[in-house]
């Protein structure tokens, strides 16, 4: 399976392959022009790079072109105090605005893989910020990985990034940067065993036990007949 590494402008680490790749998954939203570095700016426009506004910015938002708002929302990682990628427990999976349900299922289903997942935080920028392009040495802004789009009768509060449903995040075990992948792939590359087995262990469940256990098999991504099969053992 492939997992795609989230760019991570502080390393200058980033290539345009790697922005590529996140806007065809569709985690770079396609209204974002994204750009590496100067370079590749210069392999793509006949134009020095600009140097608009204050600081350094590789990525616009092109919807400001038609688009009359002030501000704009954007789904960002979350950095700490030091600059590193902040993160939470994989039990503690943010509500239904960025993830979908699919993916939490998937969390709760996976939680023993990851021990922490990368957190999420959201930046507002006025219209001039989103729209301009500084190519100039320093500590740029962060990409983003989604928007946020309002009037959205499936999010509780009317609110939802554009962050894939059909995706997840994780750190890299080996060098620690964060990555986005396909669920469904990471299933099909780690199957869980669930093959039914006795849950008394020379006991029985009390009530609580039974109904927490149910909760977690009717959870899972099995088929049917298994979930079954896995209810019947845990009554038996």
């Amino acid at each position: 399976m492939k997992f795609y590494p989230i760019p991570d402008p502080r390393s200058g680490a980033v290539t345009p392959q790697m922005l590529a790749d996140l806007q065809q998954i569709g985690i770079l939203p396609r209204n974002i022009g994204a750009f590496a570095n100067a370079f590749h700016w210069q392999s793509v426009s006949p134009v020095l790079p600009p140097l608009e506004g204050s600081g350094p910015k590789f990525w616009r938002d092109n919807a400001t072109l038609w688009d009359q708002r002030s501000t704009y929302d954007y789904l960002m990682l979350a950095r700490n105090a030091d600059g590193s990628y902040a993160s939470h427990p994989v039990d503690s999976v943010p509500n239904g605005d960025i993830y979908s349900l699919q993916t939490v299922n998937f969390y709760r289903e996976y939680g023993s893989h990851f021990s922490r997942i990368p957190s999420f935080v959201v930046k507002t920028l006025a219209r001039e910020d989103a729209g301009r392009l500084n190519f100039s040495a320093g500590q740029t802004v962060d990409y983003p990985i989604g928007i946020y789009l309002d009037n959205d009768p499936t999010a509780a509060n009317g609110r939802r990034a554009t962050f894939p449903p059909n995706m997840a995040m994780r750190f890299n075990p080996q060098t620690g940067q964060a990555e986005a992948f396909f669920v469904e792939e990471y299933v099909k590359a780690h199957p869980l065993d669930y093959t039914p087995r006795d849950p008394n262990a020379g006991r029985r469940l009390s009530d609580g036990e039974l109904v927490s256990a149910v909760g977690l098999v009717l959870g899972t991504t099995m088929e049917v007949a298994k979930k079954a099969a896995a209810i019947r053992q845990l009554a038996a």
